[in-house]
């Protein structure tokens, strides 16, 4: 199914490549006419909508799909592109760990019935250890 000029698909790109005959390698779609772009390990290739195997063509540039087979005139290359992301480094608004530093440049606010914890730091404080040690 081609889908006009729009080859985003929200999580993915559709590129399709229209075989004059002999090709082995693309590296521009033909709808719509545009270079390709991927993440390597991210790519499906279908021929004539049969899955290639990861075996049957050479993905690794980002920009070319190599390695096929001598395509025959008519012949029809689907490729679909998987956008890769990253998730943020975050904790969750429920709560969580970090394991390293935490460094903002921002004030640390927090509700006024509240307070800041300091785990492993026994008798740190002077006004702790006066009280102690009954100076």
């Amino acid at each position: 199914m081609y889908l006009g000029n729009d080859i985003s698909r929200g999580r993915s790109t559709i590129y399709y490549f229209d075989a004059s005959g002999g090709e082995s390698a693309i590296t521009t779609a033909t709808r719509p006419a545009v270079s390709l772009s991927y993440d390597p390990g991210f790519v499906s290739v279908y021929l004539n909508g049969v899955k290639l195997h990861d075996t049957d063509f050479t993905a690794t540039t980002g920009n070319s799909i190599t390695g096929l087979s001598a395509l025959a005139a008519g012949d029809v290359v689907i490729i679909e592109a998987a956008h890769v992301f990253s998730v943020a480094n975050t904790v969750a608004a429920t709560g969580g760990t970090f394991s390293g530093n935490v460094t903002h440049d921002g004030n640390v606010i927090m509700a006024t019935n509240k307070k800041v914890q300091q785990k492993g730091a026994f008798m740190q404080s002077s006004t702790h250890q006066a009280l102690t040690l009954g100076a």
